[in-house]
């Protein structure tokens, strides 16, 4: 499936071939869909990975423009990552600026331990990620998170859903349409298509990460 065979689909499913009105809304229809199945659908291919470096004395990193959910924060010495490598974990912001109430103190026998998305006024929400304590040193870190894919459009024509959910991403986009249309009478059978799938899909992750956890005798 590519952009340019959805839309053909959404237009000969709807039986609206003649309708310019119609045809017009269809991109709306697709974009839609994509950021229903962002926020519902959960596969490791949306799953990514940026490095950068604590700033000593300094509590907060930024998140990267894509990024939806935080999956992990680890962080190793000044020079790699992977020594002494220390994985943090995910509090809330009140409970992070309750342990470390100073933020702008820093101390070596204090390590960073936890982290929460920071919730400030007049900052934007979700623009950064607070680290608590406070880092005292330039540790290199690593954030792995789930990221947006680009959307499809008549310019970029494929993505990871029209590659791998595309059953998903018609049934999404399709609902769109149908809602638009007022089609009552199609609307259950749809969303009973796409939740079939979207489960289906979220099962098949599931078990990939369940797989990942069983141990394995080597004989």
């Amino acid at each position: 499936m590519n952009y340019n065979t959805l839309v053909d689909q959404i237009i000969a499913y709807a039986n609206r071939g003649g309708s310019i009105e119609f045809a017009a809304s269809i991109p709306y229809f697709i974009e839609m869909g994509q950021q229903k199945i962002w926020k519902e659908l959960n596969t490791t291919g949306f799953q990514k990975a940026v490095d950068g470096s604590f700033q000593a004395n300094n509590a907060t990193i930024s998140k990267p423009a894509d990024w939806q959910e935080t999956i992990s924060l680890s962080y190793g010495t000044t020079e790699s990552l992977f020594t002494n490598n220390v994985i943090l974990f995910p509090r809330s912001y009140e409970f992070c600026i309750n342990y470390w109430p100073n933020a702008d103190t820093a101390t070596i026998d204090n390590p960073p331990l936890f982290y929460a998305d920071k919730i400030q006024p007049n900052i934007k929400p979700y623009d950064r990620i607070y680290i608590s304590p406070t880092p005292a040193q330039n540790n290199v870190y690593r954030l792995i998170y789930n990221g947006r894919p680009d959307l499809i459009t008549e310019d970029n024509q494929t993505n990871i859903l029209t590659d791998y959910y595309p059953d998903l991403l018609f049934y999404a986009a399709f609902l769109e349409a149908l809602i638009y249309l007022k089609d009552d009478q199609r609307m259950p059978v749809y969303t009973k298509l796409y939740q079939e799938s979207l489960t289906s899909a979220n099962n098949l992750t599931k078990d990939r990460y369940i797989d990942r956890s069983v141990k394995r005798d080597i004989g």
